[in-house]
């Protein structure tokens, strides 16, 4: 069955939107998230447009290899639409194994996040940063379908991040601290990044081979500590290069193949990086490990 498809449906969005029964508040939420989000990279995207549809699922209508509350965006051929940004409903096991991950190697990063992110039961409620994860999914539908061609998925996932600090920087700066909490504590746990690097990957190019597959795949709370270093990056990034790195990063890539086969590799990618979109951002890259 396509995803979304016989799902509810909620109009007066740029997009479509479907929900699984029960979840019209959290769509609300997601598509008035991403209506924003739309109108804000549209004009610095060149004028991408893209077709687009944002499910809120339940876990019974998720249809994913990604554990359920884990967002994504899909373009994979007979969906609803070219693209699906696909948001979870409600929380999960998953989001409360970020928060068992983090309290097991930082109890006070955990207070941290407690503080931050509260469920007014002394418990841990990650809602609020998810519903701004929506705008990272839609970043992606503008890399997929408005021929973004970046080189490596790392590169990709590097794009959406700064994509969605930009946006929450320069049109919901109240949210900004909502974005940089987890992030900056599960980054700054160096037993959580020892634990990660022997146990699991944490190199740009085992993240390339793992990521999807094959015979080693990478865990889904492997992923998002790289994600938690990723908009660590940007942060910094946006801080220096502001919303012309982002456009910088778009238009270098924008329609044009820069590396011919086989001659991608972390140390190119970080020089044309450093030469033609961020000094920071080339920086990191290369150094990255």
């Amino acid at each position: 069955m396509e995803l979304g498809s016989g799902l509810a449906t909620l109009k007066g969005y740029p997009f479509e939107v479907r929900y699984s029964d029960g979840s019209l508040v959290r769509a609300r939420v997601a598509a008035d998230m991403a209506g924003a989000a739309y109108a804000y990279f549209s004009p610095l995207f060149s004028g991408v447009e893209p077709d687009i549809a944002i499910v809120v699922a339940d876990e019974g209508d998720w249809r994913s290899r990604q554990p359920y509350g884990l967002p994504l965006f899909n373009d994979d051929a007979g969906q609803i639409r070219p693209g699906v940004v696909v948001m979870p409903a409600a929380s999960g096991s998953f989001w409360t194994a970020i928060g068992h991950d983090i309290r097991g190697s930082s109890p006070r990063g955990y207070a941290k996040l407690l503080g931050a992110y509260p469920d007014g039961a002394g418990g841990l409620n990650l809602q609020p940063f998810f519903d701004l994860i929506t705008v990272h999914e839609l970043a992606h539908a503008f890399e997929v379908l408005g021929d973004l061609r970046l080189p490596t998925f790392w590169l990709g996932e590097i794009f959406a991040n700064l994509a969605l600090h930009a946006f929450v920087a320069s049109r919901l700066p109240e949210s900004l601290a909502t974005l940089e909490v987890l992030s900056t504590v599960g980054a700054g746990s160096r037993r959580l990044g020892a634990r990660m690097r022997a146990e699991g990957f944490s190199t740009l190019e085992e993240l390339e081979a793992h990521y999807t597959g094959g015979e080693h795949p990478m865990s889904a709370l492997n992923y998002v500590w790289y994600q938690y270093r990723w908009q660590r990056l940007v942060a910094r990034m946006f801080e220096v290069d502001g919303q012309d790195g982002l456009v910088r990063l778009w238009e270098c890539f924008h329609g044009a193949d820069r590396f011919d086969p086989g001659e991608v590799t972390t140390a190119a990618v970080a020089a044309l990086l450093r030469a033609e979109v961020s000094e920071t951002l080339g920086r990191a890259v290369r150094h990255w490990r």
